[in-house]
C-alpha cells in the first residue's frame, strides 16, 4: 500500500514495525510525534513502554487515542495481540480509527482495518452547495428538504421533551426505546453491548431541593465526561443513572464503571448522602436472552453492589 501520507509510530516491536514498513512501503516518520499534522496516520503499539509513551499526550496508548483524535484530521490505529482480547475492547471503546491485530505464531499483521490513505477525488465543498441552496430558500416555491430542517430546529426540539429536568441527560421512557433499539443491533450485528446502571444513593433524595439538584447535576457531568457521543445517558429512577454502551464488552464497561465511581467518589469526597455504587450486565451471554433479562441482571448486579458498600462494581448478581 504505497501512499504519500506520512505515518508515525510509538512502539519497540521491530517485528510489527518491519511489517508496517512493508505495508506502507517506507519507514515511519523520524519527527516527534507532536510534528503530526490533518492528514497523518498514527499508529500506537499496545505493548509500548512507559518511556516510549512519554510523548504521547496521556502518557498511556489507550488514554492517547482520544487526545490525539482531537486533533483535527488525525488517523489513529492501535495493535494488539491477537490474543489480547481486553486491549480490542479498549481499543474500541475509546474510539481508534482501527484495531491491527500481530498474530505472532504467523508472524503477520492483520491490516484490514487499515483504511485506504491514497488522494481521494475532490469532492464539491458543501459551502459551495449551500450557496447555490440558500438564494432559493426565500422563492415561494414550497418547503425544501433544508428548510424543513431549519423549522425544526427553531421550534421545541423533540429531544428537550425527552430530557430529565434535573440532570438535562434523557429520561427513562426514551432510555427504554434506546434499550430495545441497541438490543437489536447488536444482535443483528453480532456486536457487544453493555448496560451500566449507576446508584448515586437514598440519601440524594432526602437532601434539600437546590442541593439535590445540584448533586443531580455534578454526577450528570462526570458522566459526560466519561462517556462518548454514541452512550446513552439517561436518568431511569430518582437515584439510578442508566448507561448504553454500544459496541463495548465486560472488561470495557467494568473498566468504564470503576473510572466512573472513582470521578464520582472525588466529587462527592466527604458527602455522606451521595454513595455511589454500579452494576454492569453485557452481551453477548448465554445466561441474557432478551433485554428484559438484560436490565433485570444489571438491576440485580446494581443490587448486590449497593449491598456491600459505595464504590463498589458488581458484574455478577448470583
Amino acid at each position: 500500500m504505497a501512499t504519500n501520507k506520512r505515518w508515525f509510530w510509538v512502539g519497540s516491536r521491530s517485528v510489527v514495525r518491519d511489517a508496517l514498513v512493508a505495508q506502507f512501503a517506507g519507514p515511519p516518520v523520524a519527527a516527534p510525534l507532536a510534528t503530526a499534522t490533518a492528514g497523518d496516520i498514527i499508529i500506537l503499539d499496545a505493548l509500548a513502554t512507559a518511556a516510549e509513551c512519554g510523548e504521547l499526550p496521556t502518557g498511556h496508548v489507550f488514554g492517547a487515542v482520544r487526545a490525539l483524535k482531537e486533533q483535527k484530521g488525525l488517523a489513529v490505529y492501535v495493535v494488539v495481540a491477537a490474543t489480547d482480547r481486553v486491549g480490542v475492547q479498549l481499543a474500541r471503546f475509546v474510539l481508534a480509527d482501527g484495531v491491527l491485530v500481530w498474530h505472532a505464531e504467523q508472524n503477520r499483521l492483520d491490516v484490514a482495518e487499515l483504511q485506504h490513505t491514497g488522494a481521494a477525488p475532490r469532492r464539491v465543498p458543501v459551502d459551495e452547495l449551500l450557496a447555490k441552496l440558500e438564494p432559493k430558500l426565500g422563492s415561494g416555491s414550497g418547503e425544501t428538504s433544508l428548510q424543513r430542517l431549519l423549522r425544526f430546529e427553531r421550534e421545541d426540539s423533540l429531544a428537550s421533551r425527552l430530557q430529565d429536568a434535573e440532570t438535562g441527560l434523557f429520561d427513562g421512557p426514551y432510555a427504554t426505546l434506546k434499550l430495545d433499539e441497541e438490543w437489536k443491533r447488536a444482535h443483528r450485528f453480532h456486536q457487544p453491548l453493555s448496560l451500566l446502571l449507576i446508584d448515586l444513593g437514598p440519601g440524594v433524595t432526602d437532601l434539600a431541593p437546590a442541593d439535590r439538584q445540584l448533586a443531580f447535576a455534578e454526577a450528570a457531568g462526570v458522566f459526560l465526561n466519561e462517556c462518548r457521543d454514541i452512550d446513552v445517558l439517561a436518568r431511569f429512577a430518582p437515584t439510578v443513572f442508566l448507561l448504553l454502551l454500544p459496541g463495548t464488552g465486560a472488561d470495557g464497561a467494568e473498566v468504564l464503571a470503576r473510572r466512573i465511581l472513582t470521578a464520582l467518589g472525588q466529587r462527592f469526597r466527604g458527602r455522606g448522602d451521595v454513595r455511589p455504587a454500579a452494576g454492569v450486565c453485557s452481551v453477548p451471554s448465554s445466561e441474557v436472552p432478551d433485554r428484559r433479562a438484560f436490565l433485570a441482571i444489571a438491576e440485580a448486579c446494581l443490587a448486590k453492589a449497593r449491598a456491600r458498600g459505595p464504590g463498589v462494581v458488581s458484574t455478577t448478581w448470583q
